[in-house]
């Protein structure tokens, strides 16, 4: 079976730090499993489209920086090249993953005209809802800093740019057949647009490390663990330091550390992230956070090993692999709950939700994990029960072969 995905991110020898992590993961095991002859096109940092082949996968890169057309598509000429890749490859089907650019309206569009799967990952018309994170109108403005004066770009403008991006998202979900989802939220609103899809349920596989993962133990410090791809304030890491301004008042010696390409230097800082510098000083909590930067998995599974807890302060999320991972090594969690999230996790039983942007709650539901050892232990290897079986990844990839036996099938 030739299977040809359109993705964000090629295959590479690097480990992902950011978004899109289990790609790879996913790549391996169909390969391993002799069923598929995978190819690939994909954004890169290349300046020109390219042929770019990674081991037996036959491989091209679209410039990551490409900037698209009032349609929503590449430029035609670019279009065109991407078009002529797909029909050299001539697969039996195309994977589109993802709505938050252009694949999917390659094939809605009929420019790629073979059976084709979509799978959903986030949705920008959904996060644009949440996107300023419960910040005020007087907040929001000083997260106005020298980088967005000079390039012209707000929070306001990028969530304009989400919200507008949502009808692209619409136009895929309705051109497509069939779908791929994490959870029942997505189900709800894959249903709402496009009632007559087959939506295929499958989980997310976790990169090695977080399978070679000792497993949680009760450290001795009192430290926090938080990982966000993006600096937005709807993955609210401003909750996540609100509240430990507030837990500190209990619990002194408690310690955040944030990970993801957050501080920047100079111009190249993020607005949102310098009024969240401000805020730290103005707590006074500059001695107890740490920004640790981009880290790769063993580096992760590291951090949330060496956590008394883990809080996911996000806003909006369609399935939460900084949940998922630490779920996976067995480090209790906070986390607000969201329509991901909520699927993920059971409260009380594998984890304590709290209500997004509530930093009171959430300092509260971190409190107790620092001071009860026995409801920390208990989540703990609940979670890790549960990550066990969900994240199996013989069994996704098991899955993952029967989609596209399916779809072929049906289509």
């Amino acid at each position: 079976m030739k299977v040809l995905w359109l993705c964000n991110i090629p295959l590479s020898d690097s480990d992902i730090e950011g978004t899109g992590t289990w790609l790879g993961t996913m790549a391996r095991g169909l390969l391993d499993s002799d069923a598929v002859e995978l190819g690939i096109i994909a954004s890169g940092p290349i300046r020109h489209f390219d042929r770019s082949d990674y081991c037996q996968v036959k491989q091209w890169l679209v410039p990551s920086k490409t900037v698209l057309d009032h349609d929503g598509l590449p430029p035609a000429t670019l279009t065109r090249a991407i078009v002529s890749a797909a029909n050299e490859f001539s697969p039996d089907l195309i994977h589109s993953w993802g709505t938050e650019t252009f694949w999917g309206l390659l094939p809605a569009r009929g420019l790629l005209a073979y059976p084709s799967l979509l799978e959903m990952q986030g949705l920008k018309g959904q996060i644009a809802k949440v996107f300023y994170g419960g910040l005020t109108p007087k907040e929001r403005l000083y997260c106005i800093g020298i980088k967005e004066l000079i390039k012209r770009r707000t929070m306001r403008t990028d969530r304009h740019d989400f919200a507008h991006w949502g009808l692209r998202e619409a136009e895929m979900i309705r051109g497509h057949r069939f779908v791929v989802i994490q959870s029942p939220w997505l189900s709800s609103y894959i249903k709402s647009l496009n009632p007559a899809a087959r939506q295929f349920p499958i989980d997310r596989p976790l990169r090695q490390p977080f399978y070679e993962a000792r497993g949680w133990q009760v450290p001795e410090r009192p430290t926090i663990f938080c990982s966000a791809a993006y600096s937005s304030p709807f993955k609210g890491l401003h909750v996540a330091v609100r509240a430990l301004g507030l837990l500190k008042k209990r619990i002194p010696n408690a310690r955040l550390r944030i990970a993801g390409t957050h501080q920047r230097a100079g111009i190249r800082q993020d607005g949102y992230i310098r009024w969240i510098n401000r805020m730290i000083r103005r707590l006074e909590l500059a001695d107890a956070i740490e920004w640790v930067g981009p880290l790769n998995a063993g580096q992760i599974v590291a951090e949330l090993e060496n956590a008394a807890a883990v809080v996911v302060p996000s806003f909006i999320e369609t399935y939460c692999m900084a949940f998922a991972e630490a779920m996976a090594v067995g480090t209790p969690t906070v986390v607000a709950y969201t329509g991901g999230t909520a699927w993920l996790g059971k409260d009380e039983d594998s984890c304590l939700f709290f209500p997004p942007g509530d930093d009171t709650v959430c300092a509260y539901q971190l409190e107790r994990l620092l001071t009860n050892q026995g409801l920390a232990m208990r989540l703990s290897q609940e979670s890790r029960k549960i990550a066990s079986v969900r994240n199996d990844r013989q069994r996704i990839v098991q899955r993952q072969l029967e989609i596209y036996k399916q779809v072929l099938q049906e289509h």
